[in-house]
C-alpha cells in the first residue's frame, strides 16, 4: 500500500475496528478508545506528516529476508500502521517548551509468527536513518546475545540490501558472522555526525556512559533481570524524544521483566494515566475458550499473512497432548501469560503406561540402553528400551528399568520422595548399594548379565560421571554413545514421547518410570526446542532421563508393519 501524505492511517484502522468490533480483542478496542480520547485533547496534537514519514520510510527500505516474501519490500498491515503512526504522530510541548513526541515507550505484545521481527526491524531502521535525532545511540537488547540476533540480523540485512543506506554505514560482525553493531556516518548543516547501533551481549547491571536515543527490547518476556531495562530507561532522560521499544509475546512465570512491564502497561491501558506509553496488546478476552477458532483469529492480527490457520491447527494438536503443549500454545499463539514451572507430562498421559501384563517375554529381542548415573542423592537408572510391534503391527515401545540407590538413609529417601523404595526392591525394580554411594561395579555386573538375555544394540549415556564406567562397557564390546543433555539434542525425543503416550504406544512394568516422567519440567531454548531440566524439576527425574537417552536411538525404530510384513519379521527372528 502506497503511503498517501494526507491519509491518517491510524483513523483507517479505527474505522476497521468500528465496522467489525467482534473481530478484535477488548485490549485493542481499549487502545482505539484511548486514541479517540486523545484526539479531543488540547494539550497534544496529531502531526500526520511525521506519522506518514515513518510509515513511508519503513515501506521504502525494509525488506523481508526469509520465507515466502523474501526479497520483497515490507508492506505494513493496518494494525501495524495504527501502532507506528501513533508513536511518531502524537506531538506536544515538553517542560522546556520544545515540540517533541508524546510517546517515549512502546509495549507491543503479539503472538508468535505475527511479524514481530519486521516490526522491530522497521523501528530500528527508522531510528538509525529516518528520525530527526542526530548522533543517535541505538541498542538492541534481549535475554541473551543469540536472541538479540533475531532482531539484529534482519536489521543488518536491511542495510546491506539498500545501496543508499549501505554506502554510508559500516557493519561490525563477530564470531559466526553475528552482528555486533553498526555506524552510520553523515553530515548535517556542514557538521559530521554518526549514529551508532549496538547489540547488548548480556543482561548487564549497569549501563555506564550510555546516552541511548532508542532501545529495542526484543522478547521482553524472556528477560529475567530488571537492571538492564531500568538502567537504560534512566539513561534516556537527557534525550529530547527517546524511545524504549518493547516487543514481545506472552511468556511463562511471574518473575520476568515482561510480566512487570505487561502489568504496568495494562494499568495504563485501563486508566490512561501515562501519556508516555503506547500500549498494544493482542490477547484473548476474559473467559475465553482456547479451543475456539474465533479466539485464534482475534489475537493473531497477521493471520493469513505471516501465520496461517493450518499452522495454528498443528500447534493445537500438540496442545491437546500434554499440559506443557497447552501452555506453549497459550503463551506463544494466544498471547496468554502462563505459570512457568509446570510439569511437562500429566497424570492422564503417563499413568496408563504402567501395564506389566503387556510386557510379555522380551528375551533375545534388540534393545537400546539409556544410562543416567548419580553419586549419592539422585537415582541411578539403567533403562532398556525395546521397540516392538503388537499383533496388528502397530509400533510399541516397551521399557524395563533397574534403579540403583544407596542403602544409607533409605528411610529418609522414602519420606522425602514419597516412594516405597524397599518394596520396589522386593519386586525387582530397585537394587540397593551398600553405604552412601552408588557402586558402579554393581551396575557393570547388572549390564553384563543383560548381555546374556537381550540383544543390546547400544548404550546411550549422560556424560556426567560416566567416563570410567563407559570404558568398562566398551571393554565388554558394547558400543557407547554420549547424549548431551540439551534441548537441541533431546527436543525430538521429548516430542516423540508425547506422541507415544498420546497414542498409547509406551508400556512399562516399573512404577518408578511413571514417577520420574511425572516430575519432568522442561527447559526451552530460543528456538522453541525443549529438554528435561534436573535443576527446575523439584523431584527425581533420573529414570525419565535414562529413558529419553535410550529413546534417542529407539525413535528411529518405531515403525508400523502390515500383518504380512510382521509375520515375516517374526519368522526371521524365531527361525
Amino acid at each position: 500500500m502506497k503511503i498517501e501524505p494526507d491519509v491518517n492511517y491510524a483513523d483507517l484502522f479505527v474505522k476497521q475496528v468500528a465496522k467489525t468490533p467482534k473481530a478484535f480483542p477488548s485490549s485493542i478496542k481499549k487502545a482505539v478508545k484511548r486514541y479517540k480520547k486523545w484526539k479531543k485533547r488540547d494539550d497534544i496534537w496529531w502531526d500526520n506528516l511525521k506519522a506518514n514519514e515513518a510509515l513511508d520510510f519503513m515501506q521504502t527500505f525494509v525488506r523481508h529476508v526469509n520465507g515466502d516474501l523474501a526479497g520483497q519490500l515490507l508492506e505494513l498491515e493496518p494494525w501495524q500502521m495504527f501502532g507506528f503512526a501513533q508513536l511518531y504522530g502524537w506531538q506536544h510541548k515538553n517542560a522546556k517548551g520544545e515540540d517533541c513526541r508524546v510517546i517515549s515507550e512502546v509495549y507491543w505484545q503479539v503472538p508468535k509468527k505475527n511479524g514481530k521481527t519486521l516490526i522491530g526491524t522497521g523501528a530500528l531502521a527508522y531510528a538509525m536513518f529516518g528520525d530527526d535525532e542526530v548522533g543517535a545511540n541505538i541498542y538492541c537488547c534481549a535475554s541473551d546475545f543469540d536472541q538479540a540476533q533475531y532482531a539484529a540480523a534482519p536489521f543488518a540485512a536491511t542495510i546491506q540490501n539498500n545501496e543508499e543506506l549501505y554506502e554510508s554505514t559500516q557493519i561490525f560482525k563477530g564470531k559466526g558472522n553475528s552482528i555486533m553493531g553498526a555506524v552510520y556516518r553523515y553530515a548535517f548543516e556542514g557538521i559530521k555526525y554518526q549514529n551508532e547501533f549496538k547489540v547488548m551481549t548480556k543482561n548487564i547491571k549497569k549501563i555506564e556512559g550510555s546516552n541511548p536515543s532508542f532501545v529495542l527490547n526484543d522478547e521482553l518476556h524472556a528477560q529475567k533481570e530488571m537492571e538492564q531495562y531500568d538502567n537504560f530507561k534512566s539513561a534516556m532522560v537527557n534525550r529530547l524524544q527517546p524511545i524504549m521499544f518493547n516487543i514481545s509475546t506472552a511468556g511463562k512465570g511471574s518473575s520476568s521483566v515482561g510480566m512487570r512491564v505487561y502489568k504496568e502497561s495494562k494499568h495504563v491501558l485501563e486508566n490512561d494515566d501515562d501519556d508516555s506509553r503506547l500500549v498494544l496488546i493482542y490477547e484473548p478476552n476474559k473467559n475465553y475458550d482456547y479451543k475456539d477458532r474465533k479466539v485464534w483469529e482475534m489475537v493473531n492480527p497477521n493471520l493469513g499473512v505471516s501465520v496461517s490457520m493450518e499452522s495454528l491447527e498443528k500447534e493445537f494438536k500438540s496442545a491437546e497432548r500434554s499440559a506443557h503443549g497447552k501452555s506453549e500454545f497459550l503463551a506463544k499463539h494466544l498471547d496468554v501469560f502462563v505459570n512457568g514451572a509446570e510439569n511437562y507430562f500429566t497424570r492422564d498421559q503417563i499413568e496408563p503406561i504402567l501395564q506389566p501384563d503387556l510386557m510379555n517375554d522380551l528375551e533375545g529381542l534388540p534393545c537400546w540402553i539409556g544410562l543416567d548415573l548419580s553419586k549419592t542423592t539422585d537415582l541411578t537408572c539403567v533403562s532398556l528400551n525395546f521397540p516392538v510391534q503388537d499383533d496388528d503391527g502397530k509400533a510399541l515401545l516397551k521399557v524395563k528399568q533397574r534403579y540403583f540407590i544407596p542403602l544409607e538413609n533409605v528411610d529418609f529417601r522414602e519420606q522425602e520422595d514419597n516412594v516405597p523404595y524397599r518394596q520396589l526392591a522386593e519386586q525387582g525394580f530397585v537394587e540397593f548399594c551398600d553405604g552412601r554411594l552408588i557402586d558402579q561395579e554393581q551396575i557393570l555386573e547388572y549390564v553384563r548379565g543383560l548381555m546374556d538375555v537381550y540383544d543390546i544394540q547400544q548404550i546411550n549415556y549422560d556424560p556426567a560421571m560416566a567416563q570410567i564406567l563407559v570404558e568398562k562397557f566398551e571393554n565388554l564390546g558394547l558400543e557407547c554413545v554420549s547424549i548431551a543433555q540439551y534441548p537441541t539434542v533431546l527436543n525430538d525425543v521429548m516430542r516423540d514421547t508425547e506422541r507415544l503416550t498420546y497414542e498409547q504406544r509406551l508400556i512399562t512394568d516399573n512404577p518408578l518410570l511413571v514417577y520420574c516422567l511425572l516430575n519432568v519440567v522442561a527447559i526451552e531454548n530460543i528456538n522453541g526446542m525443549v529438554g528435561p531440566s534436573k535443576r527446575q524439576s523439584t523431584h527425581k527425574i533420573d529414570g525419565a532421563a535414562a529413558f529419553l537417552d535410550a529413546h534417542k536411538s529407539t525413535i528411529e525404530h518405531m515403525e508400523d508393519m502390515d500383518p504380512e510384513g510382521l509375520q515375516n519379521y517374526l519368522d526371521e527372528i524365531y527361525k
